[in-house]
């Protein structure tokens, strides 16, 4: 992927962005989400205690900055979609154009917060990936998101589940990162040794 110049994002860099996103989403949907569900039970319908997308939303942003929102938003659209029990959609209907642009804004504040604070981690003010940073970054976008997400689902949600709901949006946020960039990590490791014996 590469940082696009001008006012939007290449087709490729848009197309990789949206796949990823949703690979990532089916993978927490099909995979993590009934892992949850067996061992900790239905404690939200709303979050994941391991939320790989939002990975996905920090690489984005960080590489790309706010060019990365529209694509980010057209993958969570199209990911509830694909991923989401039609009941659950039409519970939630009303709350998820909102809860959308939530999350894609959650990594966006989140760096504009630290550049605000004379910290800048986009890509490219730097002259190598720093982990630690993007980890930062990623905790305070999952803070964001769980008290956004909080407030847009407050009429679905339970007085007595909120708590529930933004720890784990939280949690899952940030361990989802944290998942998705130790794969990112190995797999380019690996394709580091590729190059160099091949």
């Amino acid at each position: 992927m590469k940082i696009a110049d001008g006012l939007g994002l290449s087709v490729s860099d848009t197309v990789i962005i949206v796949l990823a996103y949703v690979f990532c989403h089916g993978l927490t949907a099909w995979v993590v989400n009934p892992v949850q569900a067996y061992y900790l039970g239905d404690i939200t319908m709303f979050a994941s205690l391991v939320y790989l997308p939002h990975g996905v939303r920090v690489l984005s942003i960080w590489l790309c900055g706010w060019r990365a929102l529209l694509p980010l938003m057209i993958a969570a659209l199209l990911s509830e979609f694909l991923f989401t029990d039609a009941h659950v959609l039409e519970l939630t209907s009303y709350a998820l154009w909102l809860s959308i642009p939530v999350g894609a804004l959650s990594a966006y504040l989140a760096f504009e917060a630290l550049r605000i604070f004379g910290s800048s981690v986009y890509a490219g003010h730097s002259r190598r990936m720093d982990w630690r940073q993007l980890m930062l970054v990623g905790v305070l976008a999952s803070i964001f998101n769980s008290i956004g997400q909080t407030i847009v689902f407050a009429g679905v949600i339970s007085p007595g589940d909120q708590l529930s709901v933004v720890v784990t949006y939280a949690l899952g946020d940030m361990i989802g990162q944290a998942v998705t960039m130790l794969a990112l990590m190995m797999v380019f490791r690996t394709l580091r040794r590729m190059a160099q014996s091949g």
